[in-house]
């Protein structure tokens, strides 16, 4: 038991530093990120909206009652970054969105049990 909480915090973690590591980059206006979404036709506007969820998810991930509701604000996110890989033809990059979202969509199914939404929904009944 102790071993698969230590596991869950593993996951948490990594996403977290990862989701910090590409908000930062994104508010930062790193050259690269930035002009990726130039290239795609994206707005500057839509930089800093994508900054600002992948830093709250990041933060919703830390605390287990709300890590659920980050996963799925997170994976929200990466579905519509692979959309936008794919229709781009960028397929190397995609695998990482796609086995990002699958890792957040585990970690949401981890949590399940201590988040929120379940004692809403147990209040409800």
């Amino acid at each position: 038991m102790a071993l698969n909480k230590i596991g869950v915090w593993i996951l948490t973690l990594f996403l977290v530093v990862f989701f910090i590591y590409v908000s930062y980059r994104k508010f930062s206006g790193h050259e690269v990120t930035v002009g990726h979404f130039r290239e795609w036709g994206y707005g500057n506007w839509l930089v800093t909206a994508v900054a600002f969820l992948e830093l709250a998810g990041a933060i919703l991930l830390l605390f287990p009652v709300t890590a659920t509701s980050g996963a799925l604000l997170l994976s929200l996110v990466m579905a519509g970054a692979t959309y936008t890989l794919v229709s781009h033809d960028v397929w190397r990059t995609s695998f990482i969105t796609i086995t990002t979202l699958v890792l957040l969509l585990g970690l949401g199914y981890l949590r399940w049990n201590q988040s929120w939404i379940l004692t809403v929904l147990k209040m409800g009944s």
